[in-house]
């Protein structure tokens, strides 16, 4: 049978973000048990490739790679807590403080992966049914977490399709070797920095 792989593509936090998400995975276990995303670790999601034929894939990905490098690395804040737009679920997520700088980024970075404008999130607990939020939320809602990382490399995950094991694997990392002064961004007014939007919808 012709291999078929699913591939993710992410940004990944160092390890004192990575941790303290660990924590607050941990500490959601103990309030409600099992959720989604318990086990996964801290990242941003980019951009899911379901069901592709690797030598199909892959070279656009070391195609990929030349542009990608020119990015320079990104150092990001967060600021808080929030949640997208309930449904029969609701999905808690650490809030990445939005800026023109960061913007222009993440404008840059989803121009070369040819996908469309989402909110970069850390998410802690995914799709956990309403019911069980409403014991969860109050934790989160107010407690500040106010911290900053780089991010100096882009990954690129991937998993056979068609196997009982989901587990994903690293295909290729790929630096951010580019410098900040190769762009530059109009002045703006005062009031550029953005309050975190709770109404904005997910990636997914």
């Amino acid at each position: 049978m012709e291999t078929y792989k699913d591939y993710m593509i992410i940004l990944s936090p160092p390890m004192h973000i990575a941790e303290k998400v660990k924590k607050f995975k941990q500490a959601s276990y103990r309030i409600i048990g099992e959720f989604d995303s318990l086990h996964s670790k801290a990242h941003i999601s980019l951009k899911r490739l379901h069901r592709q034929k690797p030598f199909l894939t892959e070279p656009h990905f070391e195609r990929l790679e030349k542009e990608l490098s020119l990015m320079e690395p990104f150092t990001f804040q967060l600021n808080g807590f929030a949640t997208f737009l309930p449904t029969d679920y609701t999905t808690i997520y650490g809030a990445i403080q939005s800026t023109p700088q960061m913007e222009d980024w993440f404008k840059r970075l989803r121009s070369l992966l040819n996908e469309k404008k989402a909110v970069p999130h850390i998410t802690i607990a995914r799709q956990v049914p309403n019911d069980q939020a409403k014991k969860l939320w109050p934790k989160f809602k107010d407690r500040p977490w106010n911290d900053t990382f780089e991010v100096k490399y882009l990954t690129i995950l991937e998993r056979e399709t068609y196997i009982r094991d989901k587990t994903w694997h690293v295909h290729k990392q790929i630096p951010f070797r580019g410098k900040a002064e190769w762009y530059t961004l109009p002045e703006k007014k005062q009031d550029e920095v953005k309050a975190v939007d709770e109404n904005q919808m997910s990636l997914f």
